[in-house]
């Protein structure tokens, strides 16, 4: 007996819900005063999202510190100055070090020493860490880059691909 209450009280829940379903669809669709049975056709008003809006907004600058550590300066006071010192030092001129250029490396199958493949000037050296050529001694083969030393400079030159 208690289950066939059960069943029934669903079976009424059912056709309450699919009521529901079928009231807001039939409401939703509407006729029109004509009569022929044909939905009413919404219109939307366009939206002119192009339109340029005029800036309202000033930047005052009179907020106070949020953290109260510091009392909020006077803005209307404030001169910004650009000071220049008399005897500044003219900046020196970057060493252009692109006449050197990092290829490649092998491994020595015998020694397993890294022998890393540079072009200086344009001519093509095999160098092992501490050997000269051209007066650009490689102090480190680190793979993907090396670094060597030109007239008491050094520089970190990595792999050249292509």
């Amino acid at each position: 007996m208690k289950n066939k209450t059960l069943t029934y009280g669903l079976g009424v829940a059912v056709l309450v819900v699919w009521g529901l379903i079928l009231y807001r669809v039939f409401a939703y669709v509407k006729t029109d005063d004509s009569g022929d049975g044909t939905p009413v056709a919404f219109t939307k008003e366009p939206y002119n999202d192009y339109a340029v809006k005029k800036d309202t907004s000033i930047l005052t600058l009179k907020y106070r510190d949020p953290f109260g550590l510091v009392r909020a300066p006077d803005t209307d006071k404030v001169i910004f100055k650009h000071r220049v010192p008399l005897n500044a030092a003219t900046p020196k001129q970057a060493f252009n070090w692109d006449f050197i250029k990092y290829t490649g490396y092998i491994r020595n199958p015998e020694t397993k020493k890294l022998i890393a493949i540079l072009q200086i000037n344009g001519k093509s050296a095999m160098m092992a860490e501490g050997e000269v050529s051209d007066n650009v001694k490689l102090l480190k083969n680190a793979q993907d880059s090396v670094k060597v030393r030109f007239n008491g400079k050094e520089k970190y030159i990595v792999i050249h691909h292509g």
